[in-house]
C-alpha cells in the first residue's frame, strides 16, 4: 500500500549494463526534503525518541498487569489497548530514520519522522483519555476505597502520559522541510 502512495515519485528507466543485459531501475524524480540536524543530532534524536518510547512502553505494560477494576470499564480499557498501535508506529518510524544527513525522499520522511510525529500525537491523546477515564472511575466507584490498585494504575498511566508529552515536544522540534525537485546537476537516486 505504501508503494502505491509514492509510485508517482519514481520513474522506471531501462538501462544496459556492461554485459549488455537490459535492467529496469526505479529513478527517484520527486521532491527532496531536508531536516535541520547534522549526523550527530540525528543519532541523538533517534536515541532520545527510542528511550522515551521504551519508557512509555514499560510503564504502559506495567499498568496492564495491575489488577484494577477500572480496566473492566470500556472508557479505560479501550484507550489502553489502542495505545499499543501508536507505540508500534513510533518504534517502526524510529528504526527507519536515516543515520546520515542528506536530502531525503518523500517516502523516507513520511515513514520515519512524520510517522513518529503523528503516532506520538495519537499516543498522547489515548493515554490522556485512559487517565481521565480512570480518574472518572475512581470518583464514581465506591470500590476504589478498598484497595490502592486504581491509584497505582493511575500513577503508571499518568507517568506514561507525561513521557508521551515529552515525546510529543521532542517531535515538534524536528520538522522536515521541502527542498527542491531533481536538479540537472545532481545525480538521480536509483533503486533496483
Amino acid at each position: 500500500m505504501a508503494a502505491k502512495k509514492y509510485a508517482d515519485d519514481y520513474e522506471n528507466v531501462i538501462t544496459t549494463d556492461e554485459k549488455g543485459q537490459e535492467r529496469k531501475k526505479a529513478v527517484y524524480r520527486g521532491e527532496y526534503y531536508e531536516v535541520a540536524l547534522d549526523a550527530r543530532q540525528i543519532k541523538t534524536f533517534r536515541n532520545q525518541s527510542l528511550a522515551l518510547a521504551i519508557a512509555i512502553l514499560i510503564l504502559h505494560v506495567l499498568g496492564g498487569f495491575i489488577g484494577n477494576l477500572g480496566m473492566y470499564e470500556f472508557y479505560v480499557s479501550l484507550p489502553y489497548v489502542f495505545a499499543f498501535l501508536p507505540l508500534y508506529f513510533i518504534f517502526s518510524g524510529a528504526f527507519r530514520i536515516p543515520k546520515e544527513q542528506r536530502k531525503y525522499h518523500r517516502d523516507e520522511i513520511s515513514l520515519s519522522y512524520n510517522h513518529m510525529k503523528n503516532a506520538g500525537t495519537a499516543l498522547l491523546i489515548l493515554l490522556l483519555i485512559a487517565v481521565v477515564g480512570e480518574g472518572v472511575f475512581i470518583l464514581l466507584s465506591e470500590q476504589t476505597l478498598e484497595g490502592g490498585m486504581e491509584y497505582i494504575f493511575l500513577s503508571l498511566e499518568g507517568a506514561a502520559a507525561g513521557l508521551a508529552f515529552l515525546f510529543f515536544r521532542l517531535q515538534k522540534h524536528v520538522t522536515p522541510v521541502k527542498g527542491s525537485s531533481v536538479e540537472e546537476n545532481s545525480l538521480p537516486s536509483i533503486r533496483e
